[in-house]
């Protein structure tokens, strides 16, 4: 049974307070409800026990407020000597000194035979935010953190953009190395935000929506909108599909970033590097952030998470990604051939993935509008509603997997946006995050000579095309 509710949060532990007393409350609910498991800070989290499609079955669904502060967060947490140990010292990807004793003094690792010093405060987040992760698990442990849940998604090999540290051993001179670093807890889930002051006008609105299997969130943040599921979709095969789990929410997070680094004291020419970072801010104009029929990776990698997760039949999650948006290094341009000493870095108009070949229909090929007719009460639509599907395309795997239930992706641009009637039944009608959002924003660096007003004039025609078709519909009543 579909219920809903609406209110208004303060921020989103108060938001998460309000979710649990409304799902928990039988009368509302009846056989339906659900049960808290834990209602703790991070790391450790809420989780809530749900139900599963059999009798007998259940899921646990994930809610885990964080704030980040750029400069600190990562690098308190990170810094902190048995994080050190597992990650940087002890481990393949770092020094490789299993076991060794050390010690720790500002940006300074010293071990037994070297000094080891990271270039800046070591740090993965762009930008300060304040955070709900979302998550779905298989099974709880009363003694594991949120992130540690059995059947929770792992990130150890998430591609991010790398930090640099110097090794110092005796009397020779230091050299420069790269580390990738680890996932601070939380990061990689789907999550919703909110600016590290708070809500723009002090508080949001919120709409929940709930049945027996998932839970939908939205918000209106002054002029922004963000949307999350978590929860059972409904698959299109239930005796082979044993977990049909998906987590979508408002931003991934992970956005690609360049920087310019000089690894001998002689290089002149700096090297480019680009890789992921972590900007939750709710200005983040990467089409990372926004609703999942436009999910998006930072780069063409089949480890990128998306703001839409799923877990496939075989056990794995997956992020689903209808476009990439990856970064171009740009020269700075020189007269006469005189060396490049620094670089631009410029985010691509989004395009197709070539390696990731899991997608969401309908919006996996190119938009075209659907048929529809606009009643003359203004107030009542009636629209052809396509719902939201993943589809998995790889070697190992072809076909649809399911559907998400109560989303679906509207035949044209709407008249409004914020609660509609659409064939007597309310729904919500959702932008991709703000009104009139750009599909892609042009910049431009070194030598460049846009002179074909065909080709421009058709380049700004589609992405207006597209921009105007970035909506979602989301059912509140049955």
């Amino acid at each position: 049974m579909l219920n809903y509710t609406k209110g208004i949060a303060t921020d989103f532990n108060d938001l998460i307070r309000k979710i649990v007393v409304w799902v928990t409350d039988e009368t509302i609910h009846g056989k339906d409800v659900w049960k808290v498991m834990r209602n703790e800070p991070w790391p450790r989290g809420t989780i809530l026990k749900a139900h599963g499609f059999k009798d007998g079955e259940i899921s646990y669904i994930g809610l885990m407020p964080n704030t980040i502060v750029k400069g600190d967060t990562y690098k308190n947490w990170l810094m902190q000597k048995e994080n050190l140990a597992t990650y940087f010292v002890w481990s393949d990807k770092g020094l490789k000194q299993n076991g060794q004793d050390f010690f720790v003094s500002g940006n300074e690792i010293r071990t037994e035979n070297a000094i080891h010093t990271f270039t800046e405060t070591p740090d993965i987040f762009e930008r300060s935010a304040q955070v709900l992760h979302l998550g779905a698990f298989k099974q709880y442990s009363e003694l594991l953190d949120w992130h540690e849940q059995a059947g929770g998604m792992d990130f150890t090999d998430l591609p991010l953009m790398n930090l640099q540290y110097t090794t110092k051993i005796g009397n020779a001179n230091p050299y420069m190395q790269d580390f990738n670093p680890p996932v601070y807890p939380g990061v990689g889930y789907p999550s919703l935000s909110l600016d590290s002051n708070g809500p723009t006008i002090g508080n949001f609105k919120y709409w929940l929506l709930k049945d027996r299997h998932c839970l939908i969130i939205v918000m209106n943040n002054a002029e922004k909108w963000d949307s999350a599921f978590i929860g059972l979709m409904n698959p299109y095969d239930h005796e082979e599909y044993a977990f049909p789990t998906a987590v979508i929410g408002g931003t991934s997070g992970l956005v690609p970033f360049g920087k310019d680094v000089k690894y001998t004291s002689n290089q002149i020419t700096p090297s480019a590097v680009i890789g992921l970072k972590v900007d939750y801010h709710p200005d983040n104009w990467h089409l990372g952030h926004g609703i999942p029929v436009f999910a998006t990776a930072g780069i063409d990698h089949p480890l990128c998470p998306t703001q839409a997760m799923l877990m496939l039949p075989d056990g794995r999650w997956q992020g689903f990604a209808n476009y990439v948006q990856p970064l171009n290094a740009v020269s700075e341009h020189s007269c006469n051939g005189s060396r490049i000493t620094k670089h631009y870095f410029l985010r691509t108009e989004p395009i197709r993935p070539s390696k990731i070949n899991f997608y969401i229909r309908p919006t996996d090929a190119d938009l075209t509008d659907f048929s529809h007719v606009y009643d003359k009460n203004q107030d009542n639509y009636i629209y052809k509603l396509e719902p939201v599907e993943f589809m998995q395309a790889d070697e190992e795997r072809k076909g649809v997997l399911g559907k998400i239930p109560y989303m679906y992706y509207p035949s044209h641009a709407p008249v409004r946006y914020g609660e509609i009637t659409i064939n007597d039944k309310k729904y919500l009608m959702l932008p991709n995050v703000w009104e009139k959002r750009k599909f892609h924003l042009f910049g431009q660096a070194g030598v460049i000579y846009d002179v074909d007003l065909n080709v421009l004039l058709a380049r700004d025609l589609k992405n207006e095309k597209i921009a105007r078709m970035m909506n979602l519909v989301i059912r509140l009543e049955e």
